[in-house]
């Protein structure tokens, strides 16, 4: 089977397109990615490709780690110097910049796979699998080329290709887009699958994802404030600042990240960008959460909380020292990290801390770390180190280096005699030696001081500044013979140490970092377990069965901004027997978009590994979250709001099983009521009618209250649910916002226009034209308000709100 893999990655993702010759079949990935590049290896080992293209001018690190996975040797060097010429990637340049790398076995391992069974061969597909890689140019993956070939495939003879070819990719996955670009334009002239777009043989394109990740796009992230709340106060709402990026304001992720070390903080940010469904690493990481969250245990999280601040990222450190270039605060903070990480090891034996995730891992603290801090604390004197902003090495290291400074110490005295020697031969009152690099030491004197004519055979003058004269004598060419520039000797001395210290620490690379995997680890576990103790969350249930049955649950970040402590917590329940499909109806602003985001919030959270802020929580197996929250606009798409709410749609139902959480609110109101009503209800039937097994659970918030009349429930997988409303005297609500069974009719759309500042008369009058339509009536039944009678009122409104009294006369 030949499967071709186009790759890119960017902005600490990875994307990728790989075409299935034998399938006919395009699969489509876009997935966070870190720094060990753990993605990239589960997509290489489980397909297999026999072909991947990469673009040359993304990172280095990146490039060479695939190389690495892949075994590959140079076997073709070309490579095109001016690359601002390439404005099309065609099919004589792509011979010309195309670099080609084949994998090839040692002669030990051929033979000894050919000695194999073909049985054997089989089980051992790691011998088996020979890429080869092609490395191509930036063009080749750019970003608008890949969007015109997209175009031509899916809106051939339409009129509006944009709009046709977004409706089947998402646009924002810039390295997914990439990736499948070149893999088009790789196949159009290699001629694989078709020869042009109008014959290509790709008869699907699908979006793959791992067994144990939860899929969730980038638009649901965004609107269950995974990494942006738009629940902040002015006084951290996300600002922009002249010259910098956005500043993250109040999300669930930052709720959570109370890590104090960069990998730490990086970890959980790689956690919460990749939830997963597998049970077994759940399971460890609640595991560990409870155990640190136990009031028996705050010594441990105190411990591990009060060290972990002096682990940093040791990666790029390594980087420098490759290079040679490590300044005095790499080697702090490298030090500072090793023993701190010992500390934690050594605390964590002490105390017999005996958690899954640690089986086997402890011993990364152990002795090979120690070896790594013995090797530094004995070479580097770290005192010296940061006093001369330079690596200083210790006594006892190098005897001549030793012999050197201590020589260098003695220097000011030995000068001294030599200048009380010179100034006697040379019959001066006054001077002193100086050292000039490349010059050498020097005689110096006041210019005013007179040289006696006898001794002028003695001193050559070299030059004069700033009043002093500067001379070379006898003396100061024996001291350049016999000292020399003993400052830099020693310096020279100091590198060659450093650089040998430099080779063996790289040679322990993988050891540290290891170690610094593991205390990111702990940091994240830490951070989570004071949320959980902080804002009083608890350890979800996770079983095999499509339910979610969560009692008591509660918005994080809702609950956090409420001041009072009055925040109403409300059931979650969804099942085959409880209905998987719940449909809200509620007045506005009683808080049926905080309770829709508060299911996929909980779910996300317990996909993550942390615990939940509820009473108790059962959670099912969960393969994917869908929303139709939030609307992406822009004016670059060329698409309407109705548009994108489509777009988001049509993905739910075409991608959603019974693992499937969908959040739908609002859904249809950008358009004719009739439509959007007919576009809810067909598609709340596809999953009503379909099988019980393939259903998903599915939450819908509307004002569409003619709904119910449109639904059939042959298998009672409907329910209805509203939050709950109180109307007072006063004629003002009281809003309750917990969730109660049934159905309302009433939206009180006026009673919230009246909150929001909307004058009373218009209030009342929207409210009489309403009730005369709702009976069946028609606008020409009612009376007239008399142009007197708006006159008065208008006179008593501001500016403001004649604007709004107008907008609703219209």
């Amino acid at each position: 089977m030949s499967q071709v893999c186009a790759l890119s990655f960017s902005s600490r993702r990875l994307g990728a397109a790989i075409y299935d010759e034998d399938e006919k079949e395009v699969k489509l990935l876009d997935m966070a990615e870190d720094d060990d590049f753990l993605v990239l290896e589960r997509l290489l080992r489980e397909v297999k490709p026999s072909h991947i293209l990469v673009n040359r001018s993304q990172s280095a690190e990146y490039q060479m780690h695939l190389r690495k996975k892949c075994s590959m040797v140079s076997g073709m060097e070309e490579e095109i110097s001016d690359r601002s010429n390439l404005k099309e990637f065609s099919t004589s340049q792509f011979a010309q910049t195309q670099i080609t790398f084949v994998n090839t076995m040692e002669e030990k391992e051929l033979d000894k796979s050919t000695s194999k069974e073909e049985g054997e061969l089989d089980d051992d597909d790691s011998l088996l699998w020979q890429p080869s890689i092609t490395f191509l140019p930036d063009i080749a993956f750019s970003f608008g080329l890949a969007c015109k070939k997209l175009e031509q495939i899916f809106g051939a003879g339409v009129r509006n290709k944009q709009i046709m070819a977004s409706f089947r990719l998402d646009f924002t996955s810039t390295n997914m887009i990439r990736s499948l670009g070149a893999l088009l334009r790789f196949m159009e002239q290699q001629g694989i699958g078709g020869q042009t777009y109008e014959n290509l043989s790709v008869e699907k394109m699908t979006t793959l994802f791992f067994d144990d990740c939860i899929e969730v796009d980038s638009t649901t992230l965004r609107a269950l404030e995974i990494f942006y709340s738009d629940y902040t106060p002015e006084t951290i709402r996300k600002k922009f600042v002249w010259g910098n990026n956005r500043r993250e304001g109040m999300s669930i992720f930052k709720l959570c990240n109370l890590c104090r070390s960069s990998p730490g903080k990086q970890k959980l940010r790689n956690w919460f960008e990749r939830p997963i469904n597998n049970l077994t690493i759940l399971s460890e990481r609640h595991e560990a959460i409870s155990y640190l969250h136990q009031d028996c245990n705050v010594e441990v999280t105190s411990f591990i909380y009060n060290y972990v601040k002096d682990i940093f990222s040791i990666k790029p450190i390594f980087r420098r020292m490759r290079r040679g270039n490590l300044p005095v605060s790499d080697w702090k903070n490298l030090f500072s990290s090793i023993c701190a990480m010992i500390k934690i090891g050594e605390f964590l034996t002490e105390k017999e801390v005996n958690l899954a995730f640690l089986k086997g891992k402890l011993n990364l603290f152990g002795t090979r770390l120690q070896q790594v801090a013995c090797l530094i604390s004995e070479v580097i004197d770290f005192q010296e180190t940061l006093a001369e902003n330079r690596v200083v090495i210790k006594q006892g290291i190098d005897k001549d280096l030793d012999n050197k400074k201590k020589f260098y110490e003695n220097l000011p005295d030995e000068l001294t005699s030599v200048a009380r020697q010179e100034a006697d031969e040379i019959s001066i009152q006054t001077c002193t030696v100086a050292y000039l690099p490349i010059v050498g030491y020097l005689l110096m004197a006041p210019a005013s001081v007179e040289i006696p004519a006898s001794s002028s055979m003695l001193v050559e003058l070299i030059f004069t500044s700033e009043g002093m004269s500067y001379f070379k004598t006898k003396r100061m060419r024996l001291l350049d013979e016999n000292i020399g520039d003993i400052k830099m000797d020693i310096i020279d001395a100091e590198t060659n140490i450093v650089l040998n210290l430099q080779k063996r620490l790289l040679g322990s690379r993988q050891i540290v970092l290891d170690a610094i995997d593991l205390a990111a680890t702990l940091d994240c576990f830490v951070s989570l377990s004071q949320v959980a103790r902080k804002y009083n969350w608890i350890c979800p249930k996770f079983v095999e069965e499509p339910i979610l049955s969560i009692k008591e649950a509660r918005h994080p970040i809702a609950e956090h901004l409420c001041k009072t402590g009055t925040y109403v917590s409300n059931p979650i329940i969804s099942s085959t027997e409880d209905g998987k499909i719940k449909i809200l109806f509620g007045p506005n602003s009683s808080g049926k978009s905080v309770y829709l985001k508060m299911i996929g919030a909980i779910v996300y959270l317990a996909s993550v590994g942390s615990f939940v802020p509820a009473y108790r929580a059962t959670i099912g197996k969960i393969s994917r979250i869908m929303s139709r929250l939030y609307t992406v606009d822009s004016v670059l798409d060329g698409m309407s709001s109705f548009a994108n709410d489509l777009k988001q749609m049509s993905r739910a139902v075409a991608r959603s099983d019974q693992n499937s959480l969908l959040i739908i609110d609002e859904f249809g109101k950008g358009t004719q009521t009739e439509v959007g009503l007919s576009l809810l209800a067909s598609c709340l039937n596809y999953w009503l009618e379909g099988p019980i097994e393939k259903c998903p659970h599915v939450v819908v918030a509307s004002h569409f209250y003619a709904l119910p009349e449109l639904l059939t429930d042959p298998n009672k997988l409907l329910k209805y649910q509203t939050m709950g409303v109180s109307r007072l005297d006063d004629d003002t609500l009281d809003f309750h916002f917990n969730l109660v069974d049934g159905i309302t009719d009433f939206s009180y759309a006026t009673f919230t226009a009246l909150k929001m500042g909307i004058p009373r008369e218009v209030v009342e009058r929207s409210e009489e034209v309403y009730l005369n339509l709702r009976s069946g009536g028609l606008l020409s039944d009612l009376t007239p308000i008399k142009l007197p009678e708006l006159l008065i009122i208008k006179e008593e409104l501001n500016n403001e709100e004649q604007k709004q009294i107008n907008l609703i006369l219209i």
